[in-house]
């Protein structure tokens, strides 16, 4: 299963710090998705990494920034579901989507894999062990 995450508002708070829980959440991610982790956020839409890692580099803590440099870049343009490999299966961890984008899940049947994060990555971790997913 592929995972997709967005960095403002799930892997940092609104003040621009770690979110709680983040090191626990990424280690289960990576587990849950055998290493197939993707960035879906504004900060890596080209393709590459490199801005991503800018912009949390100085934020979190120096052992989770070693494991997200294995986060994989993904290209889009408009809607971040350009990103995403919508045939497969896959989560998406993000705080807050464009209609449009809930509506592309939507038409496919999978609005489902959109998982809301407000706040509450100890719930995340709960729900991914919970469903085993």
């Amino acid at each position: 299963m592929k995972i997709y995450l967005d960095i403002d508002g799930v892997l940092l708070n609104s003040n621009y710090e770690q979110m709680p829980y983040v090191k626990e959440f990424i280690n289960c991610v990576f587990d849950i998705s055998k290493g197939e982790v993707y960035w879906l956020t504004t900060h890596c839409k080209d393709g590459t990494s490199d801005r991503a890692l800018e912009h949390i580099i100085d934020i979190v803590d120096p052992d989770i920034f070693e494991m997200l440099k294995r986060v994989i870049p993904t290209k889009w343009d408009t809607l971040k579901t350009e990103g995403i490999d919508l045939d497969s299966e896959f989560l998406w961890f993000d705080d807050n989507i464009f209609q449009s984008e809930y509506s592309v899940l939507e038409d496919i049947g999978k609005e489902y894999c959109l998982i809301k994060v407000d706040n509450n990555l100890d719930e995340m971790i709960e729900f991914l062990k919970e469903h085993n997913v």
